[in-house]
């Protein structure tokens, strides 16, 4: 029974109770819509499927009902029936999410710590020491875990100014 409920709906058993969950919360208008989408859609598998009993028809055509609500694309995983609309929105939340990772840059932690030692980093540099064995040098004897690319781009940040 479970795994014709599944085929036939499209999702398995633990995502149809999140479903039930997400229209629980539903304002009471947008749940009387679900219902009246239910009933619509239980004619339709009623003459697609007329080896199903009446219980179990209504049953799916609720649940097919309800990601077409909007569950799929707002609560579910993925963009089953996601238009092209819902996509460029999470499209956008997603660049937004990037460009915010992408100016929020390294950890201040990691920063001040590098910051702790920078007079280590600037006497090794003039000695002709590189960015990568100076990240290495932090890494073993100073516990600061950090990248040749980032102490390059501190130097260029740090010492261009002063």
């Amino acid at each position: 029974m479970t795994e014709q409920l599944n085929i036939i709906t499209g999702l398995t058993e633990h995502e149809r109770i999140k479903l039930f969950s997400w229209v629980a919360s539903l304002p009471e208008e947008k749940i009387i819509e679900i219902f009246q989408e239910g009933v619509k859609k239980s004619f339709q598998l009623k003459d697609e499927r007329p080896d199903l009993s009446g219980r179990i028809t209504k049953y799916c055509a609720f649940v097919m009902a309800a990601r077409k609500g909007g569950w799929d694309t707002l609560k579910g995983k993925g963009y089953q029936v996601a238009d092209k609309e819902q996509y460029d929105d999470f499209s956008h939340l997603r660049k937004a999410k990037a460009a915010e990772l992408i100016k929020k840059g390294r950890t201040p932690v990691v920063r001040k710590k590098i910051l702790a030692y920078w007079g280590e980093v600037k006497e090794l540099k003039a000695e002709g020491m590189g960015f990568r064995p100076i990240a290495d040098y932090l890494t073993k004897t100073r516990k600061v875990k950090t990248s040749a690319s980032y102490l390059l781009k501190l130097w260029k940040e740090i010492e261009s100014d002063g």
